[in-house]
């Protein structure tokens, strides 16, 4: 539920939703459009997270138990507070494992890939996407250990101007919420679970182009990144289930100033025409 500035109550998040949300409409509106379209991966406890009416101050809170308590920025705010959110919710898995990725399907092989903060992770992914791929996420890998499939969490992608010029035409898709120069869209070619076809490893660089690497070191590139790995508990899990995963896996890096540039090329591998 969410508190308008009058002081009244109103629905914000049904039960179905990774988040109920309480709080000024003005923050928890957003938000939970933002969130609305991720489905609980797993059966999991929901987040409640209580934002102050002033719009501050925000904490999350699992069965009455505080996780968290954060500041919320003056600028960017959207941001932040979903991505508190969805981190909250990955550290709530319990069978699944996630690696913090941009995943999409093409030729009904899952594409994983990673690469640190402007990287150019986002702008890769809205470039595929508008080659003819399937939208799983751009935020959060999750995999299935049992089946070594890579499952949807469809988080609308959060493009700033420079994405959107590196990225060039970007892909049908609905605005769901947008604060300052960042929108947030969601794609309108959503993905299934399907098993890992291909990581790709990004790497911003002036040149270097697409190469291909070892599993080894796409694994451990992997477990560099905000992921299960580093969750105490669950490292040799997540070890185990990713190293599955890359078994019949194309393991590649993606190294350029502006790596959507190269998706031409990329799906064209993906397509199996390289």
């Amino acid at each position: 539920m969410g508190m308008t500035a009058a002081g009244s109550e109103t629905a914000a998040a049904p039960a179905a939703r990774i988040a109920s949300l309480y709080g000024p409409r003005w923050i928890t509106d957003p938000v939970d459009a933002v969130l609305a379209s991720v489905v609980p991966a797993e059966s999991m406890p929901q987040v409640e997270v209580n934002v102050a009416g002033d719009g501050r101050h925000a904490s999350g809170q699992v069965n009455g138990s505080e996780l968290w308590s954060i500041t919320i920025p003056r600028r960017r705010w959207l941001e932040a507070l979903t991505g508190q959110i969805v981190a909250t919710n990955t550290v709530l898995l319990r069978r699944l494992v996630f690696v913090h990725a941009g995943v999409i399907e093409l030729a009904g092989r899952a594409c994983v890939l990673v690469g640190d903060s402007g990287a150019g992770k986002t702008s890769t992914v809205a470039a595929l996407l508008a080659r003819g791929a399937t939208y799983l996420s751009d935020e959060v890998a999750l995999l299935d250990p049992a089946t070594s499939d890579v499952l949807p969490f469809h988080l609308p992608m959060a493009i700033k101007p420079w994405t959107a010029r590196a990225a060039g035409p970007l892909p049908a898709s609905t605005d769901v919420a947008g604060q300052g120069s960042v929108v947030f869209r969601l794609p309108a070619a959503l993905g299934r679970g399907c098993p890992i076809g291909t990581v790709v490893l990004l790497r911003r660089a002036g040149r270097g182009g697409m190469t291909a690497i070892s599993r080894a070191e796409a694994l451990l590139r992997l477990a560099r990144q905000p992921s299960s790995f580093r969750y105490p508990g669950r490292t040799e899990e997540a070890f185990r289930a990713w190293a599955r995963g890359l078994r019949n896996a194309d393991c590649l890096e993606l190294a350029a100033d502006q790596p959507a540039a190269l998706a031409p090329a990329l799906v064209r591998r993906l397509r199996g025409w390289a």
